[in-house]
């Protein structure tokens, strides 16, 4: 009887024992089953080491359904089978820990990295700030509030610099009141190292800018000769300087860097022997701002030639394209110009903005021309088609096109 009864329980734990499985194998795979759905589900990963962990992830969650498979095939009232589920559960757990401790130290980094860079803004603010206050404490501005004041006047009497990338700067008006006093702000405010600082940075130090009140229609130059006094609330606009030799398509139309030709009409052409304001065009494709403005050849120019001391920069090279805002002077001959000018090039569809100086290598890198080669071909600068050696090329480029004696 008691032999009867202990086989009767050890039936009924076996039937128990296969139902618990079989309810622990249903509720593992559907378990596998959301976390292979959130997984798709979820936005791309930021970095490859979050990518490698989800992969490993994925790893997980295969091996794992093809244990549950080969469980399903073994005898479910086995006692191995209830370990070898419990290990399964175990094992999901283990790794989704893992898994979440590995994202929050991730995310910890990736904190750690914004506290940097944004310490790093810090400090180009407070040398900002230094700069103002060593600028008024040697006396170069006779009143003016401390560079503390300054931001805290960052909305009221201020004139506002848009910078030849289109950003805009709050001034206070007590800073505005000479060219010089305002050129000195510039330099206190591209002496960080962001890359549209460096590229502003580098066209105010060779030069190659100038100043504006832009009304569309009226375009008051600012220069240390003219200095308007500057109210409240006006906009002055800083412009990159470029260089043009003049063609017979130059009198109807201005091909913008992006490429785009822009007809020009009478009143956005300001001639240097007329004192006319003239107008600014916004390009019809990107939205660039430009002034065409014509010097006529008795309008005298350098005709000497110097080694260039603006060294180039490839990085800041390539990013010319961030420049907004343009004055661009075309001439005729016989008008000579400096090797630290600024021109577009005009190869092709090229548009790149270059100094004079950087012509050899800008022709060598970006157009194949390496200037060592006797064989004939066309100058594609501006429709020209001259034939030439190909190692004349620079510079008949130099002296025909961007008149560089």
């Amino acid at each position: 009887m008691q032999a009867a009864i202990g086989g009767l329980l050890t039936s009924l734990q076996a039937i128990d024992r296969r139902n618990q499985n079989k309810a622990d194998l249903n509720s593992l795979v559907l378990r596998l089953d959301r976390l292979s759905r959130e997984l798709c589900n979820t936005s791309p990963a930021s970095d490859p080491v979050e990518q490698s962990r989800r992969d490993s992830f994925v790893r997980v969650l295969q091996d794992t359904s093809a244990r549950v498979t080969t469980l399903r095939e073994r005898c479910l009232a086995s006692i191995p089978v209830t370990q070898a589920i419990a290990g399964c559960f175990v094992e999901i757990d283990r790794y989704l820990a893992e898994y979440l401790w590995s994202s929050q130290m991730q995310s910890q980094r990736d904190i750690r990295e914004v506290l940097v860079i944004l310490q790093g803004e810090q400090e180009d603010r407070q040398n900002f700030l230094m700069t103002i206050e060593n600028l008024v404490t040697r006396g170069q501005y006779p009143v003016g509030p401390t560079a503390t004041q300054l931001i805290g006047t960052a909305t009221r009497g201020c004139v506002t610099l848009i910078d030849a990338i289109g950003h805009q700067h709050p001034i206070s008006v007590n800073f505005c009141t000479s060219f010089e006093q305002f050129n000195e702000m510039l330099k206190a405010l591209f002496k960080c190292n962001s890359i549209e600082a460096q590229i502003q940075r580098r066209y105010i130090e060779s030069g190659q800018y100038d100043l504006c009140i832009d009304e569309g229609t009226q375009v008051t130059r600012l220069t240390s000769n003219e200095w308007s006094t500057l109210e409240v609330g006006t906009n002055v606009v800083m412009r990159v300087i470029i260089q043009q030799r003049m063609t017979p398509s130059s009198g109807y139309s201005y091909r913008c860097s992006c490429g785009a030709v822009n007809p020009l009409g009478v009143g956005s052409i300001m001639y240097s022997l007329e004192r006319q304001a003239g107008s600014s065009i916004d390009c019809r494709k990107c939205g660039r701002r430009f002034q065409i403005f014509r010097v006529f050849p008795r309008v005298k120019r350098s005709t000497s030639s110097r080694p260039s001391s603006i060294d180039s920069n490839h990085t800041i090279d390539a990013r010319t394209d961030l420049i907004r805002n343009f004055r661009v002077q075309q001439s005729k001959f016989p008008c000579t110009h400096s090797p630290d000018q600024l021109f577009q090039c005009l190869w092709g569809h090229c548009n790149h903005i270059i100094f004079a100086h950087q012509l050899s290598t800008h022709l060598r890198e970006c157009h194949g021309i390496r200037g060592t080669d006797n064989t004939l071909m066309n100058c594609l600068w501006d429709y020209c088609n001259s034939e030439l050696n190909e190692e004349m090329l620079s510079r008949h480029v130099e002296s025909v096109h961007l008149g560089v004696a």
